[in-house]
């Protein structure tokens, strides 16, 4: 869940020449006559959500957490095209190229809005001098295309494409265009039992190569890049205002040491931990029984109920460490770009004043190994934290 605002293509964001896209391998078999709950969709021409519908119909989908249905097969990236009136399912990449830039994207399908089974895309890339392009493809249902095995999306000029043996990302408009692909983890990673109460989600790739070619508006040519990327996968039946305040996530994005958690805290302030990892690639290390701890502020946000700890440590018997969040890459509000006749409608309807931000996130991990060859093993690098409200935390006392 990323809660992204659609930037729709602005006046005047115009480039010479068109990037003419490969074609993707896999067969783009469209399907039709959807019924609730199955994987098949009804394909129409490609027309867009334009105005102030497609503000809403971001703002209505992107803040809902990841429900889980016990007999959903867990790791499958498919759509599941979920039949609950306030459905959700989201495909989120966090990538961080050697060139020192960093992406991140999400594609959704939702029932939220007018209709049933809309569909959105949201774009992030950010350069190694710190600055932002931002851009999103909105459709509502029977105006984007999925393909008859819920593996590939295509949303306006953003195609999203899950097929093995590596992922694909496309977006050709003309403030951004990106080429990318990866191999995802041979086998997706989950916690067995539930990080939070009606909440799921999947970890489909830890840390993993990505390659292809990025462009922003302002960058002369199209410039090829390597990197890593997390990927996660999740799906929604409820709102998620009243599950979720805040969500905290590390990204260790080191292919050799791949590690990833997450923190959530409830309305009524409940939290629930997860960290997954596979310490020099060996055996994956799972669990549930982590203490998380937030201490300090950053200095670049101040704004009241949305502080962002300093740093984040982490313990348990086997596992310790901390990640600092310096510098902040990114901080999104979401509602921003709504028209303000509708914001505060929005906000009030939604019971949502949400807030995202994206730190770079040096570390330093130590794991008690259960095997002879090495008691400890000393881990550390940059990674990357994002840190997502849905409401603001209420005051400390």
């Amino acid at each position: 869940m990323i809660p992204l605002t659609l930037a729709l293509s602005h006046p005047g964001e115009g480039i010479s020449e068109p990037t003419n896209f490969m074609h993707l391998s896999q067969p783009r078999e469209e399907i039709r006559n959807a019924e609730p709950g199955t994987r098949h969709a009804k394909r129409a021409r490609s027309m867009p959500l334009r105005g102030g519908l497609a503000w809403l119909l971001f703002c209505f989908v992107l803040l809902l957490p990841s429900v889980g249905h016990a007999n959903e097969e867990r790791g499958d990236p498919a759509a599941r095209l979920l039949p609950g009136d306030s459905a959700s399912e989201h495909w989120e990449f966090t990538a961080r190229f050697e060139s020192g830039h960093l992406l991140f994207v999400e594609f959704l399908i939702t029932n939220i809005g007018l209709g049933e089974r809309n569909a959105a895309a949201a774009w992030y890339l950010v350069t190694p001098e710190g600055k932002t392009h931002r851009t999103s493809n909105g459709r509502r249902a029977r105006h984007w295309t999925l393909a008859s095995d819920g593996l590939r999306l295509e949303i306006g000029a953003s195609v999203l494409d899950l097929h093995a043996p590596a992922y694909q990302l496309h977006l050709d408009k003309k403030s951004m265009r990106v080429s990318l692909r990866l191999r995802p983890d041979p086998v997706a990673a989950w916690s067995e039992q539930a990080v939070l109460s009606g909440y799921a989600i999947d970890l489909l790739a830890a840390a993993v190569p990505i390659e292809g070619t990025l462009w922003g508006k302002g960058m002369k040519t199209p410039l090829l890049v390597k990197g890593t990327v997390a990927v996660t996968h999740s799906w929604s039946n409820e709102a998620g205002s009243s599950l979720i305040r805040r969500r905290v996530e590390f990204f260790s994005l080191q292919e050799e040491n791949p590690f990833y958690g997450v923190e959530l805290t409830a309305p009524n302030g409940t939290q629930a931990q997860w960290v997954m990892a596979r310490p020099s690639g060996g055996e994956k290390y799972d669990s549930r029984s982590v203490e998380w701890a937030l201490d300090g502020r950053a200095k670049e946000l101040r704004e009241s109920g949305y502080e962002v700890p300093a740093t984040v440590r982490m313990k348990n018997g086997e596992l310790e460490g901390q990640a600092r969040l310096a510098p902040v890459l990114l901080r999104a509000d979401p509602f921003i770009d709504i028209p303000r006749p509708f914001r505060f409608v929005v906000s009030t309807a939604l019971d949502l004043r949400p807030r995202r931000v994206w730190a770079l996130a040096p570390y330093e991990l130590s794991f008690s190994s259960t095997t002879q060859k090495q008691a400890v093993l000393h881990l550390q690098g940059t990674g990357v934290t994002a840190v997502t409200f849905l409401n603001p935390m209420p005051p400390q006392p």
